[in-house]
Protein backbone atom coordinates (compact mmCIF):
# COMPACT_ATOMS: atom_id res chain seq x y z
CA UNK A 1 0.00 0.00 0.00
CA UNK A 2 1.39 3.45 -0.91
CA UNK A 3 2.79 5.39 2.03
CA UNK A 4 0.33 8.25 1.62
CA UNK A 5 -2.60 5.81 1.97
CA UNK A 6 -1.20 4.67 5.31
CA UNK A 7 -0.80 8.28 6.44
CA UNK A 8 -4.37 9.07 5.35
CA UNK A 9 -5.66 6.12 7.38
CA UNK A 10 -3.75 7.27 10.46
CA UNK A 11 -5.16 10.77 10.06
CA UNK A 12 -8.69 9.38 9.60
CA UNK A 13 -8.46 7.82 13.05
CA UNK A 14 -7.16 11.09 14.47
CA UNK A 15 -9.97 13.03 12.80
CA UNK A 16 -12.59 10.61 14.17
CA UNK A 17 -11.44 11.50 17.67
CA UNK A 18 -11.48 15.24 16.97
CA UNK A 19 -14.29 17.77 16.93
CA UNK A 20 -15.61 19.57 13.84
CA UNK A 21 -13.60 22.67 13.03
CA UNK A 22 -10.56 21.52 15.02
CA UNK A 23 -7.32 22.52 13.39
CA UNK A 24 -4.74 19.89 12.40
CA UNK A 25 -1.00 20.41 12.75
CA UNK A 26 0.58 22.29 9.86
CA UNK A 27 1.86 20.33 6.88
CA UNK A 28 5.55 20.56 7.77
CA UNK A 29 4.89 19.23 11.27
CA UNK A 30 2.81 16.35 9.92
CA UNK A 31 5.46 15.52 7.31
CA UNK A 32 8.14 15.39 10.02
CA UNK A 33 5.89 13.28 12.26
CA UNK A 34 5.34 10.65 9.56
CA UNK A 35 8.87 10.92 8.16
CA UNK A 36 7.81 11.76 4.61
CA UNK A 37 8.20 14.60 2.15
CA UNK A 38 5.66 17.41 1.86
CA UNK A 39 4.55 15.99 -1.49
CA UNK A 40 3.68 12.63 0.07
CA UNK A 41 1.89 14.31 2.97
CA UNK A 42 -0.14 16.45 0.56
CA UNK A 43 -1.22 13.34 -1.36
CA UNK A 44 -2.64 11.98 1.90
CA UNK A 45 -4.44 15.24 2.60
CA UNK A 46 -5.93 15.23 -0.89
CA UNK A 47 -7.47 11.82 -0.16
CA UNK A 48 -9.01 13.12 3.06
CA UNK A 49 -10.27 16.28 1.38
CA UNK A 50 -11.83 14.23 -1.42
CA UNK A 51 -13.67 12.18 1.20
CA UNK A 52 -15.00 15.33 2.83
CA UNK A 53 -13.12 14.73 6.11
CA UNK A 54 -11.01 17.88 6.11
CA UNK A 55 -11.24 21.43 4.79
CA UNK A 56 -8.13 23.34 3.82
CA UNK A 57 -8.34 27.12 4.27
CA UNK A 58 -5.85 29.14 2.28
CA UNK A 59 -3.48 30.89 4.65
CA UNK A 60 -5.22 29.47 7.72
CA UNK A 61 -4.47 25.74 7.77
CA UNK A 62 -6.28 22.40 7.65
CA UNK A 63 -9.41 21.76 9.72
CA UNK A 64 -11.66 18.83 10.53
CA UNK A 65 -14.71 19.17 8.28
CA UNK A 66 -18.12 19.81 9.78
CA UNK A 67 -21.00 17.34 9.34
CA UNK A 68 -23.20 18.10 6.35
CA UNK A 69 -26.66 19.56 6.87
CA UNK A 70 -29.47 19.97 4.34
CA UNK A 71 -30.53 23.36 3.05
CA UNK A 72 -33.29 23.83 0.47
CA UNK A 73 -32.26 26.62 -1.90
CA UNK A 74 -35.53 26.54 -3.85
CA UNK A 75 -37.48 28.26 -1.09
CA UNK A 76 -37.60 32.06 -1.14
CA UNK A 77 -35.90 32.40 2.22
CA UNK A 78 -32.66 33.69 3.63
CA UNK A 79 -29.68 31.35 3.89
CA UNK A 80 -28.72 32.69 7.31
CA UNK A 81 -32.23 32.28 8.73
CA UNK A 82 -32.61 28.71 7.47
CA UNK A 83 -29.24 27.58 8.78
CA UNK A 84 -30.01 29.15 12.16
CA UNK A 85 -33.30 27.24 12.27
CA UNK A 86 -31.31 24.03 11.71
CA UNK A 87 -29.25 24.75 14.82
CA UNK A 88 -26.19 26.25 13.14
CA UNK A 89 -24.37 29.17 14.74
CA UNK A 90 -24.76 31.66 11.90
CA UNK A 91 -23.49 35.22 11.83
CA UNK A 92 -23.36 37.96 9.20
CA UNK A 93 -20.33 40.23 8.95
CA UNK A 94 -20.86 43.60 7.26
CA UNK A 95 -17.94 44.34 4.94
CA UNK A 96 -18.80 47.58 3.16
CA UNK A 97 -21.44 49.48 1.19
CA UNK A 98 -20.81 51.93 -1.62
CA UNK A 99 -22.12 53.33 -4.89
CA UNK A 100 -20.61 51.97 -8.09
CA UNK A 101 -21.14 51.70 -11.84
CA UNK A 102 -23.20 48.67 -12.88
CA UNK A 103 -21.50 46.08 -15.05
CA UNK A 104 -23.46 44.50 -17.91
CA UNK A 105 -24.76 41.60 -15.79
CA UNK A 106 -25.95 43.84 -12.95
CA UNK A 107 -27.59 46.36 -15.30
CA UNK A 108 -29.42 43.58 -17.16
CA UNK A 109 -30.62 41.96 -13.93
CA UNK A 110 -32.02 45.23 -12.55
CA UNK A 111 -33.38 46.51 -15.86
CA UNK A 112 -31.02 49.51 -15.88
CA UNK A 113 -28.95 51.16 -18.57
CA UNK A 114 -25.41 49.84 -18.76
CA UNK A 115 -23.03 51.77 -16.48
CA UNK A 116 -25.93 53.16 -14.47
CA UNK A 117 -25.23 53.93 -10.82
CA UNK A 118 -26.05 51.19 -8.31
CA UNK A 119 -25.74 50.74 -4.57
CA UNK A 120 -23.65 47.74 -3.47
CA UNK A 121 -23.83 46.00 -0.10
CA UNK A 122 -21.18 43.35 0.67
CA UNK A 123 -21.50 40.81 3.49
CA UNK A 124 -19.90 37.61 4.70
CA UNK A 125 -21.90 34.69 6.15
CA UNK A 126 -20.17 32.68 8.86
CA UNK A 127 -21.08 29.32 10.40
CA UNK A 128 -19.44 28.67 13.77
CA UNK A 129 -17.11 31.57 13.09
CA UNK A 130 -15.92 30.31 9.69
CA UNK A 131 -16.86 32.12 6.46
CA UNK A 132 -19.08 30.07 4.14
CA UNK A 133 -20.36 32.61 1.62
CA UNK A 134 -19.53 36.03 0.22
CA UNK A 135 -22.55 38.06 -0.90
CA UNK A 136 -22.82 41.27 -2.89
CA UNK A 137 -26.31 42.81 -3.17
CA UNK A 138 -26.98 45.40 -5.87
CA UNK A 139 -29.86 47.90 -5.83
CA UNK A 140 -30.80 50.79 -8.15
CA UNK A 141 -29.09 53.98 -6.94
CA UNK A 142 -32.31 55.77 -5.92
CA UNK A 143 -33.44 52.84 -3.78
CA UNK A 144 -29.89 52.36 -2.49
CA UNK A 145 -29.82 55.95 -1.27
CA UNK A 146 -32.84 55.18 0.92
CA UNK A 147 -31.36 51.90 2.13
CA UNK A 148 -28.02 53.48 2.99
CA UNK A 149 -29.66 55.62 5.67
CA UNK A 150 -30.11 52.51 7.84
CA UNK A 151 -27.38 50.87 9.89
CA UNK A 152 -26.67 47.94 7.56
CA UNK A 153 -24.06 46.55 9.93
CA UNK A 154 -26.84 45.45 12.30
CA UNK A 155 -30.07 45.49 10.25
CA UNK A 156 -30.62 42.86 7.52
CA UNK A 157 -31.33 44.29 4.08
CA UNK A 158 -34.63 42.42 3.81
CA UNK A 159 -35.85 44.06 7.03
CA UNK A 160 -34.85 47.51 5.79
CA UNK A 161 -36.78 46.99 2.57
CA UNK A 162 -39.89 45.52 4.22
CA UNK A 163 -40.28 47.38 7.49
CA UNK A 164 -38.63 50.73 6.81
CA UNK A 165 -39.37 51.28 3.14
CA UNK A 166 -42.53 49.18 2.77
CA UNK A 167 -41.11 47.24 -0.19
CA UNK A 168 -42.21 43.61 -0.30
CA UNK A 169 -40.29 40.94 -2.22
CA UNK A 170 -42.77 38.42 -3.58
CA UNK A 171 -40.74 36.30 -6.01
CA UNK A 172 -37.22 35.64 -7.21
CA UNK A 173 -35.35 33.96 -10.04
CA UNK A 174 -32.13 32.19 -9.10
CA UNK A 175 -29.39 30.55 -11.15
CA UNK A 176 -26.58 28.47 -9.61
CA UNK A 177 -23.37 28.00 -11.60
CA UNK A 178 -20.01 26.32 -11.04
CA UNK A 179 -17.23 28.91 -11.32
CA UNK A 180 -13.62 29.51 -10.26
CA UNK A 181 -13.51 31.78 -7.22
CA UNK A 182 -12.41 35.32 -8.08
CA UNK A 183 -9.73 37.15 -6.11
CA UNK A 184 -12.01 39.43 -4.09
CA UNK A 185 -14.33 36.66 -2.93
CA UNK A 186 -11.37 34.35 -2.26
CA UNK A 187 -9.69 36.95 -0.06
CA UNK A 188 -12.80 37.47 2.05
CA UNK A 189 -13.46 33.72 2.33
CA UNK A 190 -9.86 32.81 3.14
CA UNK A 191 -9.53 30.60 0.05
CA UNK A 192 -7.11 30.47 -2.82
CA UNK A 193 -8.27 32.25 -6.01
CA UNK A 194 -9.50 29.87 -8.69
CA UNK A 195 -10.93 27.35 -6.22
CA UNK A 196 -14.05 25.61 -7.56
CA UNK A 197 -17.10 27.40 -6.18
CA UNK A 198 -20.85 27.80 -6.54
CA UNK A 199 -22.11 31.16 -7.74
CA UNK A 200 -25.73 32.05 -7.10
CA UNK A 201 -27.31 34.88 -9.09
CA UNK A 202 -30.71 35.83 -7.68
CA UNK A 203 -33.00 38.61 -8.87
CA UNK A 204 -35.75 39.45 -6.36
CA UNK A 205 -38.86 41.26 -7.58
CA UNK A 206 -41.88 43.01 -6.11
CA UNK A 207 -45.61 42.38 -6.70
CA UNK A 208 -45.53 44.23 -10.05
CA UNK A 209 -42.49 42.30 -11.29
CA UNK A 210 -40.05 45.19 -10.89
CA UNK A 211 -36.53 44.07 -9.99
CA UNK A 212 -35.61 45.27 -6.51
CA UNK A 213 -32.30 43.63 -5.66
CA UNK A 214 -29.79 41.45 -7.45
CA UNK A 215 -27.73 39.17 -5.19
CA UNK A 216 -24.46 37.62 -6.29
CA UNK A 217 -23.25 34.96 -3.84
CA UNK A 218 -20.06 32.89 -3.93
CA UNK A 219 -19.88 29.63 -1.95
CA UNK A 220 -16.61 27.63 -1.96
CA UNK A 221 -17.14 24.18 -3.39
CA UNK A 222 -15.29 22.51 -0.53
CA UNK A 223 -17.77 23.83 2.03
CA UNK A 224 -21.12 23.06 0.45
CA UNK A 225 -22.77 20.28 -1.48
CA UNK A 226 -25.88 20.46 -3.66
CA UNK A 227 -28.02 17.35 -4.16
CA UNK A 228 -31.28 16.76 -6.00
CA UNK A 229 -33.99 14.32 -4.97
CA UNK A 230 -36.16 12.38 -7.44
CA UNK A 231 -38.86 9.95 -6.32
CA UNK A 232 -40.12 6.98 -8.30
CA UNK A 233 -43.93 6.91 -8.33
CA UNK A 234 -44.78 3.21 -8.47
CA UNK A 235 -48.54 3.88 -8.69
CA UNK A 236 -48.10 6.03 -11.79
CA UNK A 237 -45.79 3.44 -13.33
CA UNK A 238 -48.39 0.72 -12.80
CA UNK A 239 -51.15 2.83 -14.37
CA UNK A 240 -48.95 3.62 -17.37
CA UNK A 241 -48.15 -0.05 -17.90
CA UNK A 242 -51.82 -1.05 -17.65
CA UNK A 243 -53.14 1.66 -19.98
CA UNK A 244 -50.49 1.76 -22.70
CA UNK A 245 -48.82 -1.63 -22.68
CA UNK A 246 -45.55 -2.10 -24.57
CA UNK A 247 -44.74 0.38 -27.34
CA UNK A 248 -44.37 -1.27 -30.73
CA UNK A 249 -41.44 0.78 -31.87
CA UNK A 250 -41.02 -1.17 -35.08
CA UNK A 251 -44.23 0.25 -36.58
CA UNK A 252 -43.23 3.91 -36.45
CA UNK A 253 -40.28 6.10 -37.43
CA UNK A 254 -37.32 5.57 -35.12
CA UNK A 255 -37.21 9.25 -34.01
CA UNK A 256 -40.88 9.21 -32.94
CA UNK A 257 -40.47 5.82 -31.27
CA UNK A 258 -37.48 7.11 -29.36
CA UNK A 259 -39.41 10.19 -28.22
CA UNK A 260 -42.37 8.12 -27.01
CA UNK A 261 -40.12 5.63 -25.28
CA UNK A 262 -38.31 8.46 -23.52
CA UNK A 263 -41.59 10.07 -22.45
CA UNK A 264 -42.90 6.76 -21.19
CA UNK A 265 -39.73 6.19 -19.20
CA UNK A 266 -40.00 9.63 -17.61
CA UNK A 267 -43.65 9.43 -16.53
CA UNK A 268 -43.20 7.35 -13.36
CA UNK A 269 -40.77 9.86 -11.93
CA UNK A 270 -42.06 12.70 -9.79
CA UNK A 271 -39.58 15.52 -10.07
CA UNK A 272 -39.51 17.00 -6.59
CA UNK A 273 -37.03 19.76 -7.52
CA UNK A 274 -35.47 19.78 -4.06
CA UNK A 275 -31.92 21.01 -4.08
CA UNK A 276 -29.93 20.96 -0.91
CA UNK A 277 -26.89 23.04 -0.05
CA UNK A 278 -24.96 21.34 2.68
CA UNK A 279 -22.04 22.85 4.62
CA UNK A 280 -19.35 20.19 4.64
Amino acid sequence: MPRYHLIAQALRERIAASGPGERLDNQRSLAREFGVTLMTLRQALELLERDGLIARRHGLGTFVARPAIDYDILQLRALAGDLSALGEDVATRFLRSHFAVADRRVAEALGLAEEAAVFVLERLRLVDGEPVSFQASYLPAALGAEVSRSDLAVTPLRQVLTFKLGIEITAARETVSAVPLDRRAARELGCRPGLAAFRSDRVSVGPDGTAIVYDRVFIPGDRFRITRTLKYDTATAARNDASTGPIATGSMPSREAGRMSAEGAKKPYRQTDIFHVQPL
